[in-house]
């Protein structure tokens, strides 16, 4: 019989077997070390945390289902290995998995609240063209105010390096971060 701990990733909390746990920790700890110098250490942990919490999130299918070694094994090769990122290297680990953009407020690009920069991030296309279109139905009739006030309000703004990855639909991964 294996000990299970309660580990708190994300401010939740997931059981782990001592295997499982005790390879979390050691991954964490050497992000920790690698991420060192780097002046934005504590969100790009935290961060990587998050992601780490999402994928247990999806493999828990019953309350209190205790993560076993394999498991964090997958995230981790999925994340990247330490050794497997540097600076120079090109490591992506999984180029298999397409991944879709998903819909933010740009606020590093805006002009107001970056409703039209997140909304050409996630079609690809010039967020000039949806300044644009929000100017033009403004002008017949003042609905495009409306909509944008109303977009501003209930897309959430992209804050995080993780948020600002999917909001350009790029792998997240510790190279990426």
């Amino acid at each position: 019989m294996k000990r299970t701990i309660s580990v708190s990733l994300n401010g939740k909390a997931y059981m782990l077997d001592d295997d499982a746990c005790q390879a979390l920790e050691r991954y964490l700890k050497g992000l920790e070390a690698h991420f060192a110098t780097d002046p934005g250490k504590k969100e790009i942990v935290s961060d990587i945390e998050s992601r780490i919490a999402e994928h247990f999130d999806e493999y828990i299918k019953v309350p209190g289902q205790v993560v076993n070694l394999e498991e964090v094994k997958r995230v981790i090769n999925l994340m990247g290995t330490i050794n497997d990122f540097d600076s120079s290297s090109s490591f992506n680990p999984s180029d298999k998995e397409r991944v879709y953009p998903k819909l933010y407020r740009d606020v590093d690009n805006r002009i107001l609240g970056g409703v039209c920069s997140g909304m050409g991030h996630y079609w690809k296309v010039d967020p000039v063209l949806f300044r644009l279109i929000f100017f033009l139905i403004t002008l017949w009739g003042g609905l495009g105010i409306l909509i944008y006030v109303v977009l501003w309000v209930v897309v959430s703004p992209a804050i995080t390096p993780t948020q600002k990855l999917e909001m350009r639909g790029e792998k997240i991964n510790i190279n990426n971060m």
